[in-house]
C-alpha cells in the first residue's frame, strides 16, 4: 500500500489496537553518523566499528541510534537509557525494568531504508527489501517456498516474478522475525495465499495463533511485510528525522 508517513505527535502514546510503523533514512550527514554514535553503549559502538566497509557501519549506527530515539519516546527516557536483552536467537527485546508498557518492536534494513515496528502487548514482525534483479528467484522458490507458492511464481512473467517472489519472501520472514526464530525458523513452514485477500494461509503447528499480514511500499523500489500477533486494526506511519 501506498501511504503518507507524518511526523509523530508529542507527547506520542500507544495502545494496544495500534501498530506503529517508522521509517528512517540510513544515509545521513557525517555530523548526524557522529552524534548517532553517541547513542551507542560500549557494545553497540564495538559492533559498528568491526564491520569492514564505512557505508556499514554508518548505516549500523544510524539504524540502532534510531531503534532507541523511537523506543525512548514512548517509554519517556532518553535513548542512552534504552538496553536490550537477546533471545537465544538473538532478536533484541526490552529490558523488563524500563519496559513499563510492555512494548514489542522488530526492525528491519534494507540498502538505504529502515523499518520499525512498535506495538504494545503483541508480536510484531517487519521485513525490508529493495528490489532488485533476481534472476534465481524461481529456483529459490523453488527451494524454500511451498509448491503451491512455487508454481504461482513459476507461471509469472520476468518482471511479474521477480516482485512476487521479493513479497512473498518478506512476509515469510516477517512472520519468523515476530515469532523469534528468524529466517532459521524453516520459510518453506510459513505459507502465503497467492489470491486475495492477503493473508498466511498455513504457520508451523507450534505457532497457530492469529496474526495478521499487510504490505507496504516504504520508499521507491522497496517492498515492505508486517505481521502482527492478533488484529489490531489503527496503523500509524511516523518519520524519524
Amino acid at each position: 500500500m501506498d501511504i503518507i508517513w507524518k511526523h509523530p505527535p508529542q507527547p506520542l502514546t500507544i495502545n494496544p489496537q495500534e501498530v506503529h510503523l517508522w521509517k528512517t533514512n540510513l544515509e545521513q550527514s557525517s555530523i548526524n553518523v557522529e552524534n548517532s554514535f553517541k547513542l551507542l553503549n560500549a557494545a553497540e559502538k564495538n559492533k559498528a566499528q568491526r564491520f569492514r566497509f564505512e557505508k556499514h557501519q554508518k548505516r549500523f549506527t544510524i539504524a540502532r541510534s534510531s531503534l532507541k530515539r523511537i523506543l525512548s519516546l514512548y517509554l519517556s527516557i532518553t535513548p542512552q537509557k534504552v538496553e536490550f536483552k537477546y533471545n537465544d536467537y538473538g532478536k533484541p527485546q526490552l529490558l523488563e525494568q524500563i519496559n513499563k508498557i510492555d512494548l514489542q518492536f522488530n526492525v528491519s534494513h534494507s540498502e538505504n531504508i529502515a523499518i520499525y515496528g512498535i506495538t504494545c502487548h503483541y508480536l510484531i514482525g517487519v521485513d525490508v527489501e529493495y528490489i532488485r534483479p533476481m534472476p534465481e528467484a524461481e529456483s529459490l522458490a523453488k527451494r524454500f517456498f511451498s509448491q503451491n507458492e512455487f508454481e504461482h511464481i513459476s507461471r509469472l512473467s520476468p518482471e511479474e516474478k521477480n516482485r512476487e517472489f521479493f513479497k512473498l519472501w518478506t512476509a515469510k520472514e516477517a512472520y519468523l522475525k515476530a515469532i523469534g526464530q528468524g529466517i532459521g525458523g524453516g520459510l518453506e513452514k510459513v505459507e502465503i495465499a497467492t489470491d486475495e485477500p492477503v493473508r498466511f494461509v498455513n504457520l508451523p503447528e507450534t505457532h497457530q495463533i492469529n496474526y495478521k499480514l499487510s504490505y507496504l511500499n516504504p520508499h521507491p523500489n522497496y517492498l515492505g511485510a508486517i505481521a502482527v500477533e492478533n488484529n489490531q486494526q489503527i496503523y500509524h506511519y511516523w518519520e524519524l528525522n
